[in-house]
């Protein structure tokens, strides 16, 4: 871990500053801030996990889940169609070992934060440019033939 990615974590878990303040005060973008914590910072991944008590009803809840997990269940197990059997048992497969997280997919990958923030500014400043040339197209100049 670089000295950077060592400040973005203390930031982060000593400072309780957030992303888009650790961001600001480094001169970083705030999605290599979010890429350097999601790899280093055990807090910040368990987090990003966490969902408000406080359900807003938009979510399921656990009996929903129940229900739906026993639907996926009956597909992989009785369903006529077996491409959509193997779908089905993929995704419970898949769903058992963890790989649909994204926290747990990233947690292997080592990243460079300044190169990300580099790769993102360049992609920014290009993209002012063209909205720059969108908005101010140049003037043709008409010559006389």
């Amino acid at each position: 871990m670089t000295a950077e990615e060592t400040s973005i974590r203390n930031a982060y878990e000593s400072e309780g500053m957030t992303p888009d303040q650790i961001a600001e005060c480094q001169g970083l973008d705030i999605v290599a801030v979010k890429a350097s914590l999601m790899q280093y910072s055990s807090m910040y991944r368990k987090a990003c996990g966490a969902a408000p008590e406080d359900d807003d009803g938009l979510n399921f809840n656990d009996d929903d889940l129940r229900r739906i997990n026993d639907v996926i269940r009956d597909i992989a197990l009785s369903s006529a169609d077996e491409n959509l059997r193997f779908k089905a048992a993929t995704y419970i497969r898949n769903d058992k070992k963890g790989r649909l997280e994204p926290a747990k997919q990233l947690a292997g990958n080592n990243f460079n934060i300044l190169m990300i923030n580099e790769k993102l500014k360049g992609v920014r400043a290009m993209a002012d440019q063209l909205t720059s040339n969108v908005r101010q197209p140049k003037q043709i100049q008409a010559t006389n033939v």
